[in-house]
């Protein structure tokens, strides 16, 4: 699925009035994140333990997270693409963690965009909240040609992107594209980045390409991942340079125009 930061966010806006009821979960249950530690055991509890993502099985989802983590989930953006609008910040915002448990109409396993409608009508309701899009200068990386041209071929099909698993073991990913455009290629790596991704290639059409690198860490910087091309425990390149020497296209920091959503009002969540 190809999609721009710019596209992600139009989904994120509440959608026009046409009568029918939003997808809701059928129960659910918010309550503020307590962590329960062993008698005997000292730890330090964090405010976010991790990002959040829904767990599903069966009809049942679960997830955790502050708010910000929780919107970000709910609409499908990456942390990045979340902030606070000036007429509303609250500090709660980041530094209370929830955890919703509920369960999803009829019986069939929902699928990740209809569990994502229904947290967004839950966050609606129990949280009051209200967003926005939003553009603002922020830190971005710009894809571009990288010196001396790129090195991938035009794409032979005209059959719909395909990956294909080249061989990936853990966080060593070998992938092969085939009739991949440039946004088809920032969507499948957009998430080693802290940033947006943005492509300024100037390529069209479809491409066959094959990409070797390391996932990197999340909250990883592309500078930082650029530095680390020695030898590690585990043999392979970076996402950033695997880019630049497997395809000859180079990442390179910038400050752009980009889309947020912007919570403009939430509210502690009401009783269960």
């Amino acid at each position: 699925m190809v999609r721009s930061v710019a596209i992600l966010l139009m989904a994120a806006v509440a959608p026009a009035q046409t009568g029918v009821p939003a997808p809701a979960f059928e129960v659910a249950s918010v309550k503020r994140y307590a962590p329960q530690l062993r008698p005997g055991i000292r730890g330090i509890a964090r405010s976010d333990p991790a990002p959040s993502q829904f767990q599903v099985s069966g009809t049942r989802v679960s997830i955790r997270g502050n708010l910000m983590r929780l919107v970000g989930t709910a609409y499908g953006l990456e942390p990045f693409q979340v902030s606070q609008s000036k007429e509303w910040a609250e500090n709660w915002a980041t530094s209370e963690v929830y955890e919703i448990d509920a369960r999803a109409p009829g019986d069939a396993t929902p699928t990740l965009a209809q569990v994502r409608e229904m947290a967004q009508t839950l966050l609606a309701e129990r949280f009051q909240l209200k967003v926005s899009r939003r553009s603002q200068l922020m830190p971005v990386y710009n894809l571009v040609v990288a010196p001396g041209g790129v090195r991938i071929k035009p794409g032979v099909s005209t059959d719909p992107p395909l990956t294909r698993d080249d061989g990936s073991a853990g966080v060593h990913i070998r992938v092969r594209c085939l009739n991949f455009s440039m946004a088809d290629l920032v969507e499948a790596v957009r998430r080693q980045f802290d940033r947006p991704l943005l492509d300024k290639t100037g390529l069209t059409g479809g491409f066959d390409f094959s990409l070797d690198y390391i996932a990197q860490i999340p909250g990883m910087t592309a500078d930082v991942a650029a530095a680390m091309d020695q030898p590690d425990q585990e043999p392979g390149l970076p996402i950033v340079t695997s880019l630049r020497e497997q395809l000859g296209l180079r990442v390179v920091p910038a400050r752009e125009q980009a889309e947020i959503l912007a919570i403009d009002h939430a509210e502690r969540p009401s009783a269960n």
